[in-house]
This record gives structure tokens, C-alpha cells and sequence, in this order.
């Protein structure tokens, strides 16, 4: 498989957390998948618990929007920074809605065999989000 392949098939694939449709998961993802970013309790392993995943985030931030920029990959590895932004108007991981437009960012770094994603590792600004949120109170500026 080629470079350009596995990156178009994660440009595609990385969607699903602004407005892709999640169905393209059962096209584009190993049956295996593993998920995991800080934020989550646990790593989501195989299609559904992704989709569960998805779920959670769409409904705590209905207007998610999810900007990817520039790929960069080696072999089966694609790596991609992102930023993601939406409204929090749903409950977030036993957070209630603030109702607050917010904007993280990350980066992922994606494993690609035979055409499928079988690992998605992320690194995000979660501090960040959850200050936004309200559900971490922003440190004292001294002076």
C-alpha cells in the first residue's frame, strides 16, 4: 500500500469526529480498531465501542466541526494534526452542558494494514477543552 493510499484513507477516515458519517468506520476500520486518547477512560477496542465513542462527543458537542491539517506519513503510519470545535450542549463524560463554543486540538497518529485502520493513538489538549468547559477552574494569574 502506498503513502498517498494510507493518507487518503485516513484524510477520510478522521471525519468521523466533525460531521463524518460514522458508517464510513465499517468500510475504513478494522474490525480490531483500538482508540485511545487521554480523555478516555479507557481505550475503545472494535468498531461499535468506537461508534460509542462518536456518540458521546456528537451528542455533547452536536456542532463539532473537525479541521485536519497536514499528513505526514511513513509506511503504515499516518500522523495528523487536528482541531476540533463545537458547543457543549450536551453532557460530556458526567459534565452538564455549559453551553459554550470551545476549541481543542491534538494530533493522532494512525496505523494503516490492508487498507484499514487498526490503531488510532491521540494526544489532545484536554486541560484545555475542560477549562473551557467549566469543568476546571483556569489558574490564578498572579500580579
Amino acid at each position: 500500500m502506498s503513502i498517498e493510499t494510507n493518507k487518503a484513507i485516513v484524510r477520510r477516515f478522521a471525519q468521523v469526529w466533525g460531521k463524518g458519517d460514522p458508517s464510513i468506520l465499517d468500510d475504513l476500520a478494522s474490525a480490531d480498531i483500538r482508540v485511545s486518547y487521554p480523555l478516555m477512560p479507557a481505550p475503545a477496542h472494535g468498531i461499535e465501542a468506537f461508534k460509542e465513542v462518536l456518540a458521546m462527543v456528537h451528542s455533547a458537542f452536536p456542532d463539532i466541526d473537525c479541521e485536519v491539517g497536514d499528513l505526514i506519513a511513513e509506511g503504515e503510519v499516518v500522523v495528523v494534526p487536528w482541531t476540533l470545535s463545537g458547543t457543549h450542549l450536551g453532557d460530556l463524560m458526567g459534565i452538564p452542558p455549559s453551553g459554550k463554543r470551545v476549541t481543542w486540538s491534538g494530533i493522532t497518529l494512525y496505523r494503516i494494514q490492508d487498507c484499514k485502520v487498526v490503531d488510532e493513538r491521540g494526544e489532545e489538549d484536554g486541560l484545555g477543552m475542560l477549562r473551557q468547559v467549566g469543568a476546571i477552574p483556569a489558574p490564578a494569574v498572579p500580579g
